[in-house]
């Protein structure tokens, strides 16, 4: 109860405590696996989108200018998720889609863990809390059939929304209700084709090779990257005839990762963000150091991290993609000004 204070008290008679889920922040991870690609000699191009591949290379389209280019590779790996099937069609995809909610911490009375319910019904199911750094907590998620064209930015649907809430709820001291409810966020799996509800379909990856050598990797769950990319990097060496030594990745620790902070002035919010690189975050200016507002503990000194290291281009990286200021529309609206400014110093 100290831990998980938002929790009903009648009829409890005993708690099971694990410690997994330890990832909070899904874009920082993205980032941070980029730009330690980078660090080994990746060339790391955003705004661009495939538009045909081969297993020889690929027609590429920038996304800036709209200008087309071809690309030539001795291997092509397709890891587009649910848009895989659009570079080979020979793939077929049966995405289920996953929202959540986006409440304030206060509201759960700012529990310090996962708390899981469970789906009525539904054996190893579950909905759960996610504390967030920022004084958030997301509460999923929901496994939908997602058919027809794959939007770029999926949305939660009113039953989906009401689905969570009548989960999550029965668990809970003070009931949440839609009036909780500051933000919204929805992602797509990239399921295989299968019989069955997609909540019963395998979430185990799969890599596939095409006749002409382009190896898609689809499936899977965020807490398999590693392995994903293992197979799907053996894979192209096979496919292509390529001299490679053996896997590193299991002992290759991300940016970030490599040691303890030396600068003693960053924060644990950082140090929890950020890693090793806390130190490198914090601005000359002490007034850049200071959290945006009450509600957002992200600082002006993030957007210029992201700007400088990170890759960031605009606004929208900066609240969408670098941070997740965004998910909440009152906040993002807050935060515009500053990532403007941001922005417009560094071009």
């Amino acid at each position: 109860m100290q831990l998980a204070p938002g929790v009903r008290p009648d009829d409890l008679t005993g708690a099971s405590l694990g410690w997994d889920g330890q990832l909070v922040d899904d874009a920082r991870l993205v980032t941070a696996i980029a730009r330690s690609a980078a660090l080994y000699g990746a060339k790391v191009l955003t705004r661009v989108r495939a538009i045909e591949t081969t297993g020889a290379g690929a027609r590429v389209r920038d996304g800036l200018t709209g200008e087309e280019h071809d690309l030539k590779a001795r291997a092509v790996i397709n890891a587009t998720g649910v848009w895989a099937d659009q570079l080979d069609p020979r793939i077929h995809l049966r995405p289920s889609r996953g929202t959540h909610l986006v409440v304030r911490s206060t509201s759960l009375s700012s529990m310090d863990c996962v708390v899981n319910a469970p789906v009525p019904g539904h054996f190893g199911r579950f909905v759960f809390t996610l504390p967030q750094l920022d004084g958030t907590t997301y509460i999923g998620l929901t496994d939908e059939p997602a058919g027809g064209d794959v939007p770029d930015i999926p949305t939660a649907t009113d039953p989906e929304i009401d689905f969570l809430l009548d989960t999550i709820n029965p668990v809970l001291a003070t009931t949440l209700t839609r009036d909780d409810i500051i933000g919204t966020y929805a992602g797509l799996r990239p399921l295989l084709e299968a019989d069955g509800d997609t909540s019963d379909i395998s979430r185990r990856h799969a890599v596939l090779t095409a006749p002409d050598g382009l190896v898609t990797v689809v499936g899977g769950k965020l807490t398999t990257y590693r392995r994903m990319a293992q197979d799907a990097v053996d894979a192209a060496v096979r496919a292509r005839s390529l001299t490679a030594g053996p896997c590193v990745s299991a002992t290759t620790p991300l940016v970030g990762a490599e040691s303890a902070p030396t600068n003693r002035a960053a924060s644990a919010r950082l140090v929890r963000r950020y890693g090793s690189e806390a130190g490198a975050v914090l601005s000359g200016d002490p007034s850049r150091n200071q959290p945006i507002s009450p509600d957002l503990p992200t600082t002006p000194a993030e957007f210029d991290f992201a700007l400088q290291h990170e890759g960031a281009l605009d606004i929208d990286d900066l609240l969408d993609r670098r941070t997740r200021i965004g998910l909440v529309p009152a906040d993002r609206a807050v935060a515009e000004v500053v990532a403007a400014e941001a922005v417009s110093a560094y071009s």
